[in-house]
């Protein structure tokens, strides 16, 4: 952790620039170590995966800012900004690496590139939109216009990416062209370091999940998007003599794309390995200090909540912590939200959770089990359709879900897991498209969900069985009996606890409580606009059993079990409202009083 000697800090939101929040006050982590691991390792070219947001641009921006030789508008070494950059990274964790120092700090060209902001589903416009960066790139290096090391055919073709005159072959090659170009001029190997290099691809796996068939216009964009970027990443890291190390980060492994084949000395680092572990996300030391460092560790109580809202992941054999998550609620003073869930497009998650076939094992990841697989950073995660564990290896490597146990299976690629939901931010996904999943087989829209919870919030309990009467009616016959319609009733409850959390209510499904488990509780806080809270017990009757009969026996158990035990200590509850259901195809009774 840097320490600031007791000056004022910043905290800097969403700052991908090591350089902006090295050289100035602000409150961060250090992961400088992650240098001297880089260089520890002996892969050529080395892809790291790991969720949006977990900190790789700012590792990579780290890694441009250390490494890079600072040179002025004509070319020449800035020896001052060499000496700042030095001064830096002696005070953090590489600091105690003279040699590194020595032999690295400052001493390479390197070639930063971020697709992040490469998304389309027209061919031609994402072709526009690398063009335009690779333009961009080449003009933070015009200096080499002036280079007398160049020769002139090389002068012609950088002049030919600056007059954005360059064809498309000139294209797949622009990154290996460059790289060429910086060591003639430096008479050194090159860093290439490409961020974020899967997600020009990630919207078109999202669209296979929204759409039964894709057309042969969207198939052929893929093919030709696979083309451009196969070529970009194969001319630059396959045979580049001119490399001295390449990183490449993402999200998700695209295995189909082949983007990274017949690469020699390629390795990869996802959430499963070990080397890159602590480099990405916070360990428990860093959050510990960096509460510390905000005072929130002052309330015990608070910082063991953070934990629940945000820790939870398994790697490497360490506990590591959600990095967006941590920094915004120490921003907002220990305020406990969902703030990574909702930083970026998360269509490819949405699409896959509201699919029936995966219902019963979503539920069970939401009551807090686990779903064993086979995990497999190389899946084919546009099969997430047809696939139940490529589903699970989306939301393994997305960091949705954790591993709670992997072991590496006899063929030496793959590994069998045991994953559950990490954190309560990440379970409010799940939550949330659970309600989607019940809002689509009840045909109501979120606006109607709301209104039905909030007659029985308001304890309106015959208008709220009167809508849920008339959703089953129109409910999906495929959840008349069985099991199926188990799902549905469970998910439903569910769905009652995701529509009621807010800041207003408590609310705890099958909580131990008196001498059992409720199935339902929901309790409002001073602030609810009801005093009433809730107490639901729900049954599934056989064709046989008089459904009135059963409604009976589950209000019954809420009194015998003394259900209510708990609610009684809250003071500002005017009234307990106990609320037995029985669920039978598409009927349902209800005893309450």
């Amino acid at each position: 952790m840097t320490e600031f000697h007791n000056k004022p800090y910043t905290i800097n939101i969403g700052t991908d620039d090591f350089k902006e929040m090295a050289a100035g006050n602000d409150l961060f982590v250090d992961k400088t170590s992650f240098i001297s691991t880089l260089l520890g390792g002996g892969y050529k070219v080395t892809l790291i995966t790991r969720p949006r947001r977990w900190g790789k641009t700012l590792n990579m921006t780290m890694l441009q800012y250390f490494f890079c030789v600072p040179v002025k508008s004509n070319g020449d070494i800035d020896e001052e900004e060499q000496s700042k950059r030095r001064d830096i990274f002696s005070k953090l964790k590489i600091g105690e690496h003279l040699d590194i120092l020595e032999n690295y700090l400052g001493k390479f060209p390197v070639i930063f590139v971020s697709f992040k902001e490469i998304k389309g589903n027209v061919y031609e416009a994402t072709e526009m939109d690398v063009r335009e960066l690779i333009y961009g790139l080449y003009e933070t290096h015009e200096y080499l216009l002036y280079s007398d090391k160049l020769s002139e055919w090389q002068k012609d073709l950088f002049k030919k990416f600056m007059t954005k005159s360059f064809d498309l072959a000139e294209l797949k090659n622009s990154l290996f062209h460059l790289s060429k170009m910086l060591y003639a001029h430096f008479g050194q190997k090159v860093f290439i370091l490409i961020d974020e290099y899967d997600t020009p691809l990630n919207d078109w796996y999202a669209l296979q999940l929204a759409r039964e068939t894709l057309s042969s216009a969207e198939d052929t964009y893929f093919q030709n998007v696979l083309g451009l970027f196969r070529g970009i990443f194969s001319s630059t890291l396959k045979g580049n003599d001119f490399l001295e190390k390449g990183v490449v980060t993402g999200i998700l492994r695209v295995a189909k794309a082949s983007l990274f084949s017949g690469l020699n000395n390629f390795g990869e680092d996802s959430i499963l390995d070990d080397d890159y572990a602590e480099h990405f996300g916070f360990t428990e030391g860093e959050v510990n200090t960096l509460l510390h460092k905000s005072n929130i560790d002052k309330n015990p109580e608070t910082a063991l909540a953070l934990k629940s809202w945000y820790n939870g992941y398994n790697i490497g054999g360490l506990t590591i912590y959600n990095p967006w998550s941590i920094m915004n609620c120490i921003q907002n003073r220990g305020k406990f939200k969902a703030y990574w869930v909702g930083t970026a497009s998360t269509a490819l998650i949405e699409q896959a959770l509201v699919l029936d076939k995966f219902q019963e094992e979503m539920q069970t990841l939401i009551e807090g089990g686990s779903v064993d697989m086979i995990a497999d950073p190389k899946m084919i995660f546009a099969d997430i359709k047809s696939s139940p564990n490529a589903l699970y290896n989306l939301l393994l490597f997305s960091g949705y879900l954790t591993a709670i146990k992997a072991k590496l299976a006899m063929d030496g690629i793959t590994y069998l897991c045991s994953v559950k939901i990490p954190n309560y931010e990440v379970r409010g996904v799940f939550m949330t498209s659970l309600v989607q999943w019940i809002e689509n087989k009840f045909k109501t829209d979120a606006r109607g969900y709301r209104a039905f919870v909030t007659d029985l919030l308001s304890g309106d309990v015959l208008k709220f069985i009167e809508t849920l009467k008339s959703y089953l009616e129109v409910s999906a016959s495929y959840f008349d009996s069985g099991k199926y319609a188990e799902l549905l009733y469970n998910g439903f409850m569910w769905g009652l606890f995701a529509s009621s959390v807010n800041e207003d209510y408590f609310v705890e499904k099958e909580r131990e409580t008196g001498s059992g488990r409720a199935d339902l509780l929901i309790i409002p806080k001073e602030t609810a606009p009801f005093p009433f809270a809730l107490i639901l017990e729900y049954k599934i009757a056989n064709k046989t059993e008089d459904l009135q009969t059963v409604a009976q026996s589950a209000l019954d158990q809420i009194e015998s079990k003394e259900y209510s035990s708990k609610i009684k200590a809250y003071k500002n509850v005017e009234k307990i409202i106990r609320v037995g259901l029985a669920f039978s195809g598409k009927d349902v009774a209800v005893a309450f009083n």
